[in-house]
């Protein structure tokens, strides 16, 4: 289920609301799954398109970004995983550092290796919003 993290600050008693990060971890590990089932048929854009905790602006994104680089090398495409902004990756993520929005996750196995997430809140709900170079500002991305 998707949803948020409600904190109370302990001065007064406003109510802060940031991204549940849990929800940018799980996705992130889903994903990596997904990459490694070598039986699936489904392609990145059909398993993004199915997910209900990725933003209509992160599919509308990843859609672009796809399209444009098969249209310019239809062989080649991208020639790396925009999610990941990357050609190689660890096998799991846990969460590095929470800044708001983003979120910096690290490999587990391969800890040097850390990607940037942005997540947001739609009501209740937490979704990410983006992740590699999909909707993530170039200064926000981890250099490589």
């Amino acid at each position: 289920m998707v949803s948020s993290k409600i904190d109370e600050k302990k001065q007064g008693k406003t109510l802060i609301n940031e991204p549940d990060y849990e929800v940018g971890v799980q996705f992130i590990n889903d994903y990596l799954n997904f990459c490694n089932d070598l039986q699936t048929n489904t392609g990145i854009v059909e398993w993004i398109g199915n997910r209900q905790d990725v933003s209509n602006e992160f599919k509308s994104e990843l859609k672009r970004i796809i399209k444009e680089a098969e249209s310019r090398d239809p062989e080649l495409g991208l020639g790396f995983d925009p999610i990941l902004d990357a050609q190689d990756n660890p096998d799991q993520f846990e969460i590095a550092h929470k800044d708001s929005e983003y979120l910096i996750v690290k490999g587990i196995d391969w800890p040097d290796f850390q990607l940037t997430l942005k997540l947001k809140l739609e009501g209740e709900n937490t979704l990410v919003d983006g992740s590699g170079i999909i909707n993530v500002l170039t200064e926000k991305r981890i250099k490589r």
